[in-house]
C-alpha cells in the first residue's frame, strides 16, 4: 500500500488537472452555472420547511431556525451523496483514458470527490449568508470545520473506491446505491433533530458517520461547541480500517479495468 499511495503522490499534478476538468466541464454550456450546485440544496430546505415547519408546526429544531437547520444539514448531505454517486460511475465517465494512458486509476474517482468540494464551498456560502439572516455569525469554533469534512471525504472515499469498482462489472449499481442513500438520509436525521428520536436510539445516532459529522458540524456552526470528539474519533477510526480493506480492493481489481470497461 506503500508504494501505490507515493505512485499516487507522484502523480499529484495529474489529480490536480484531472479535478480541474471535473469542474470546468460539469458547468460549462449550461444555462444556470453555478445554480445547478445550489438548487437540489434550497429546493429540499423549501420543500422540508413547507412540510416541518408550516404544516406540522415545527417552528425550530434545537433552537435552530428550520431553514437554517435544514439548509446546513443538506450542505453537507448534498456533498456526500451527490459526490458518491458522480465517483461511483466516474471510471465508466473516462474509459478513454483508462484504456489509453497508464496511471494509478483511483486519481479518477478522488478527482471526482475533490470537485466536489467546490460544489460544497458554493453551498457553504449561502448558507453563512441564511445564517447571517437569523443571527448566527462565523465563530472561531469554525477552525474545526476542515477536520469534520476531512472525516466526511474519508467515509465518501472509502464508499467511492469500493463501489466504482463494483460499477464497472454491474452498470446498474447507480440505481441501487440511489435508492439506497435516499434511504440512509431518513436512517440519517437530515430534516428533523436528534431529539425528535426515541431516547433509547439517540445514543445509537452517533454510530452513524453521517450522524457524527452532521452533529459536529451543527455544534460550530450554530452553537460555538466543540465537536463531540468521542463520536468523530469512533466513525474515523472506523473509517480508517475500512480505507485499507476499500484501497487494496481497487488496486487488486484495477488491473481488470481495461479489459471490463
Amino acid at each position: 500500500m506503500i508504494k501505490d499511495l507515493k505512485a499516487l503522490w507522484a502523480h499529484r499534478e495529474l489529480l490536480s488537472t484531472i479535478t480541474r476538468r471535473e469542474i470546468v466541464s460539469r458547468y460549462k454550456q449550461t444555462f444556470f452555472g453555478l445554480g445547478w450546485s445550489l438548487m437540489q440544496p434550497i429546493l429540499q430546505t423549501v420543500v422540508y420547511t413547507i412540510a416541518f415547519s408550516l404544516v406540522l408546526r415545527t417552528a425550530s429544531a434545537e433552537g435552530i431556525p428550520y431553514p437554517a437547520f435544514v439548509f446546513a444539514n443538506l450542505t453537507l448531505w448534498t456533498y456526500f451523496s451527490a459526490t458518491t454517486i458522480n465517483a461511483m460511475n466516474s471510471l465508466r465517465a473516462n474509459t478513454g483514458l483508462i484504456t489509453k494512458v497508464a496511471f494509478p486509476r483511483e486519481i479518477i474517482p478522488l478527482a471526482s470527490i475533490l470537485s466536489g468540494l467546490f460544489d460544497f464551498l458554493v453551498s457553504f456560502l449561502v448558507l453563512l449568508t441564511l445564517n447571517a439572516f437569523y443571527g448566527f455569525y462565523p465563530n472561531v469554533k469554525f477552525l474545526y470545520i476542515p477536520a469534520i469534512l476531512l472525516v466526511e471525504i474519508l467515509f465518501i472515499v472509502d464508499l467511492a473506491l469500493i463501489l466504482s469498482v463494483l460499477n464497472v462489472v454491474r452498470r446498474d449499481l447507480t440505481y441501487v446505491v440511489s435508492f439506497l442513500i435516499t434511504l440512509y438520509m431518513f436512517l440519517t436525521p437530515v430534516f428533523f433533530s436528534i431529539s425528535a428520536l426515541p431516547a433509547s436510539l439517540q445514543n445509537f445516532y452517533f454510530l452513524n458517520p453521517m450522524g457524527a459529522i452532521i452533529d459536529a458540524f451543527k455544534n460550530v456552526v450554530f452553537y460555538n461547541y466543540e465537536p463531540k470528539w468521542y463520536s468523530l474519533l469512533f466513525s474515523l477510526s472506523l473509517l480508517i480500517v475500512l480505507f485499507f480493506l476499500s484501497y487494496k480492493i481497487f488496486k487488486r481489481a484495477e488491473k481488470t479495468f481495461a479489459d471490463v470497461l
